[in-house]
């Protein structure tokens, strides 16, 4: 991700904020990422500098027939088309999510733990982590041997380690400083 990738989300978050339209732009966001992401003939067509510009364009407005994305976002993917940015449209996607998580409230939580969790246990899990965070968690559990026992938790930057194996590891630590 980059500054020019952010500064493009960001308008288009502006956009769809005002046009009370996060939500369908996401949709229609998505449905075009992933129409150039499933064709790596697309994909390269479109990263290709030797392609004239009007090919390019071309072949993004048949994709959006297909998609009928919101107004806005036809017009901002023609934009950047325009701009030669389509290359950054990964990017812009991710940033796009990032901005609506963050309007919306909502938080990606990856979990680690050393063995899987029944429906409640994840269901708890998950009204811990809403509560710490304030936020509405889309829970991501990863099964790791290692921790031992306890579990680690990532929302965003924000790391809790309550893991056994990072307990061991301190009271290892505070033997050795005597």
């Amino acid at each position: 991700m980059s500054i020019v990738s952010r500064r493009y989300a960001q308008a288009l978050m502006n956009l769809a904020v005002k046009e009370n339209q996060i939500e369908p732009v996401q949709e229609g966001l998505d449905s075009f990422a992933n129409a150039v992401a499933d064709s790596p003939r697309m994909k390269a067509f479109l990263d290709e500098p030797r392609v004239p510009q009007a090919a390019k364009e071309a072949a993004v407005s048949e994709i959006l027939e297909k998609i009928q994305g919101p107004g806005m976002l036809t017009n901002f993917l023609r934009l950047i088309t325009e701009k030669r940015r389509i290359g950054l449209l990964a990017d812009i996607r991710a940033d796009f999510h990032e901005l609506a998580d963050e309007r919306m409230g909502r938080a990606h939580a990856d979990v680690t733990v050393a063995a899987p969790l029944n429906e409640n246990q994840e269901k708890t899990l998950r009204e811990k982590l809403e509560t710490l965070s304030g936020k509405q968690i889309d829970l991501r559990v990863h099964i790791d041997p290692t921790v031992l026992g306890g579990m680690v938790a990532r929302i965003g930057s924000t790391v809790w380690d309550g893991s056994l194996r990072h307990q061991l590891n301190q009271i290892h630590q505070s033997i050795l400083e005597g």
